[in-house]
């Protein structure tokens, strides 16, 4: 079940947003709940109190008296940094101001159903590999590690795969990259070249011949896979930011 929030001063904009977005999860059988909101420190005290479980995704008015919405998201991500972000604003002027709180997207007012909808079948793709694992065995011990964590992983002498993690730790489990390829999803991971895969998620920067994790990692790039890589990180950049 995904839990929603919306925040803004204006009651009628909470009604209607509360409605597309409970129309369009029960047209696709997706289980959710919807909090609304008129002001933003009421709803920071509720997640501060631990009043109710953590938000998967908010819906937060920029333009709203008292705490605005910027000031609320600050305060929103120092108690949870997980939650999808979705800033709705009448005015384009706050992208700068906002990205220190990395929203995922922004829905002008008055917000169009058809740009809300393209907007929550991204979140969806997003939610859902965030809640995905990867299952490994290290000896007689099982493991899972959410996919979310993993900055790359790569193969050692073809039967070993190593995992760099967004902590800076990594380990190591027995296992062939090919077989690993099909169990994670293409929407997140690409493979770079024969023997490692990355996410898309944790690129720092990229050209044509090579990717820069946010780790520091170089990795090359091989010639096969270039197009392949270009095409993943497009698509992976049109779901993020809408273009």
């Amino acid at each position: 079940m995904y839990k929603v929030a919306i925040c803004d001063d204006d009651s009628l904009q909470v009604s209607n947003l509360e409605t597309h977005i409970s129309e369009y999860f029960d047209e696709i059988n997706v289980q959710y709940e919807i909090d609304g909101y008129y002001k933003g420190d009421r709803m920071v005290n509720t997640m501060r109190l631990g009043q109710i479980d953590n938000y998967h995704l908010i819906f937060l008015d920029i333009e709203m008296e008292g705490l605005n919405g910027i000031e609320t998201a600050k305060l929103l991500r120092n108690i949870d940094k997980s939650f999808i972000l979705i800033f709705v604003t009448s005015f384009e002027q706050y992208a700068l101001e906002s990205f220190e709180v990395s929203p995922f997207r922004y829905l002008i007012k008055p917000v169009s159903i058809e740009k809300l909808r393209e907007v929550l079948r991204d979140v969806l793709v997003e939610l859902t590999a965030k809640q995905k694992f990867m299952f490994y065995q290290i000896g007689t011990e099982h493991f899972q590690m959410s996919l979310d964590n993993i900055v790359c992983l790569y193969s050692e002498f073809g039967r070993k795969i190593h995992l760099e993690l967004v902590s800076g730790s990594d380990t190591s489990f027995y296992g062939r990259i090919s077989a690993i390829e099909k169990e994670l999803p293409s929407t997140h991971f690409v493979r770079v070249n024969s023997g490692t895969m990355i996410n898309l998620n944790h690129i720092s920067s990229l050209n044509q011949n090579d990717v820069t994790m946010i780790n520091g990692n170089c990795i090359a790039i091989s010639r096969s896979r270039k197009k392949t890589v270009e095409t993943a990180y497009s698509h992976f950049i049109e779901r993020s930011f809408g273009l």
